[in-house]
């Protein structure tokens, strides 16, 4: 039975027969087909639908997706005003003024922010606050600071001189200089961040349609796991992926609904997985994906129904990656057990996913000069722990950090990206370009 597989994928373009994994049950060599990075993800974008929509409120919008493009609903600023303390008037007024020949301009009032303003009268001045609305018929305001002004004991200002002729529009702020009214402020696809709340709150947005957010359950697997609090002698290896996964994922605008951990026991798994599914869109699972007698993930799927959509990618770190669909509403991602295959297929495989159930547009990454030659396998996508920084004349390099292994966190620590070399590149000089992808979307590097 194993020549006739063999034989029967032997030639299919791209396949080499040696690769082989072993079900964790039965023992028997199946083939297992390995698939690119740009496959992989063309697959997950082909399951992935945007999920249902609800009006949110302004101090829930952050890290949320707009279903339409929000534009503005009024003018900003709505009415012309001032941008300095002052006093405004006509610039006519002050067309002969001069150091010998000052124009003396009587002030009949005082305009605050937030009052309406009086009608101007010709060859008068009111003093005028900063965001204070220029009354009609005044075109100019003339800081407090370079003007003399008479006043009474009350403070109050009766007369001021011109010595130079003030020019119109001088801080005022025009109306809709900064916003006009049904101007399109913000595009679908993106996610909301608070500068542009900001611009959604002054230009008169209180609710916005948006995309709920995802939710996701997250199973680690592992008798060999110690949990956090728990003693890790005897053998035990100390849990650092759940803490890992289920920080980043708050972070990126996600519902956490539920964690579990398993043992390296069937039934528990399947339990699991089966109590996760309900209301959840994604579920996570870390280890359990390759090829030992305890990794259960694969066998696990197949009972419960679901459609296992590939099961390896050619990369590294992390090839074993598991992508499967349990029913039309749950997605299931199997990550592999080392932490750092574990934070690269959350950034580059589940994230992306997340991304589409949100409806936001695909990831761009970031070209940068490569500061030291980078060799890798070829046929492999290579996510590497990375650190770019500006060069003496400012150009971004990258350079790779030492400890590259998979179980290395230490790297990973000290990197600020991720370097990506293409599966059809096998080394990348200095001084060519790389792209890196920042550790975290919508974050530049730090």
């Amino acid at each position: 039975m194993k020549i006739g597989v063999r034989h029967q994928f032997s030639n299919l373009p791209g396949i080499n027969p040696e690769n082989w994994c072993l079900t964790p049950i039965f023992r028997a060599k199946i083939h297992c087909i390995m698939i690119s990075y740009q496959d992989a993800l063309r697959q997950i974008s082909a399951v992935c639908q945007p999920l249902e929509s609800s009006p949110t409120p302004l101090d829930e919008l952050l890290g949320r997706a707009p279903v339409e493009d929000v534009r503005s609903k009024m003018n900003v600023p709505s009415f012309a005003n001032s941008a300095m303390d002052g006093f405004a008037m006509s610039a006519a007024v002050t067309a002969r003024a001069g150091s010998d020949t000052p124009v003396e301009i009587p002030v009949t009032g005082v305009v605050a922010a937030g009052q309406e303003p009086p009608e101007g009268i010709k060859g008068q001045a009111v003093e005028i606050m900063t965001g204070a609305p220029i009354p009609a018929g005044y075109d100019t305001v003339i800081p407090v600071e370079r003007i003399e002004a008479k006043r009474d004991s009350d403070g109050t200002a009766t007369l001021i001189s011109c010595t130079e002729p003030v020019p119109p529009n001088q801080h005022v702020r025009e109306a809709s200089q900064d916003f006009r009214l049904g101007q399109k402020i913000f595009t679908h696809g993106h996610l909301l961040e608070p500068h542009h709340i900001m611009g959604l709150a002054a230009t008169g947005t209180d609710v916005v349609e948006t995309h709920r957010k995802p939710k996701v359950a997250l199973i680690t697997t592992g008798s060999e796991l110690a949990m956090s609090g728990v003693p890790s002698g005897g053998g035990l290896i100390r849990d650092a992926n759940s803490p890992y996964l289920s920080s980043f994922l708050t972070a990126t605008n996600t519902d956490l609904v539920r964690t579990d951990f398993v043992t390296d026991d069937p039934n528990e798994l399947h339990t699991a997985i089966k109590a996760c599914s309900d209301n959840t869109d994604i579920i996570l699972t870390t280890g359990g994906v390759s090829a030992g007698r305890f990794d259960l993930v694969p066998d696990a799927i197949k009972t419960l129904g679901g459609e296992t959509l590939f099961h390896k990618v050619a990369m590294r770190p992390g090839k074993p990656l598991l992508f499967a669909r349990l029913d039309k509403d749950t997605l299931f991602f199997g990550l592999p057990g080392n932490p750092i295959a574990v934070a690269v297929g959350l950034r580059f495989f589940v994230l992306p996913a997340l991304r589409h159930l949100q409806g936001l547009v695909a990831e761009q990454f970031l070209p940068t000069t490569c500061a030291e030659p980078v060799s890798s396998k070829p046929g492999m996508t290579f996510f590497g722990k990375a650190r770019t920084e500006p060069d003496e004349n400012g150009c971004l390099r990258t350079r790779l950090l030492p400890g590259q292994e998979s179980f290395k966190i230490n790297s990973l620590m000290q990197a600020n990206c991720w370097a990506i070399v293409p599966e059809g590149t096998a080394d990348v000089a200095a001084g060519e370009c790389i792209e890196i992808a920042p550790l975290y979307p919508n974050e530049f590097l730090r």
